[in-house]
C-alpha cells in the first residue's frame, strides 16, 4: 500500500486514500451514533461490485501500521468498525 493518506473531518468522519497496486482508492468513515459503530465503505462502484476484492482492500487498509497508530491516537477500537458489504474482515 502507497502514500497513505488520512484526513479527520470532526469527530465522526476519517477519509482514506491511498495507492495499491498502481489504483487510487478512496473510503470514508462516518460514526454512527444510532449503531455506536464506524460505518466504512467507499463509492468506488468497480470495487462495490466485486465483494472478494473489496473485502481484500479494506483488510489491506484496517492492517497498516499507519492505521492502527490512527486508531489508537483517538481510540478507536477496530471492533467498532462496520464495513457494510464485507463478511468477515479480519485484521491482523
Amino acid at each position: 500500500m502507497e502514500s497513505l493518506i488520512i484526513r479527520s473531518f470532526h469527530k465522526d468522519e476519517v477519509r482514506f486514500a491511498f495507492v495499491f497496486e498502481g489504483r487510487l482508492y478512496t473510503m470514508i468513515m462516518k460514526w454512527s451514533v444510532d449503531n455506536n459503530h464506524w460505518n466504512l465503505h467507499t463509492y468506488d462502484q468497480e470495487l462495490r461490485k466485486n465483494p472478494e476484492q473489496y473485502q481484500f482492500i479494506v483488510e489491506r487498509l484496517l492492517s497498516t501500521d499507519r492505521v492502527k497508530e490512527f486508531f489508537k491516537d483517538r481510540n478507536i477500537k477496530m471492533d467498532s468498525v462496520y464495513c457494510k458489504g464485507c463478511n468477515n474482515v479480519s485484521v491482523e
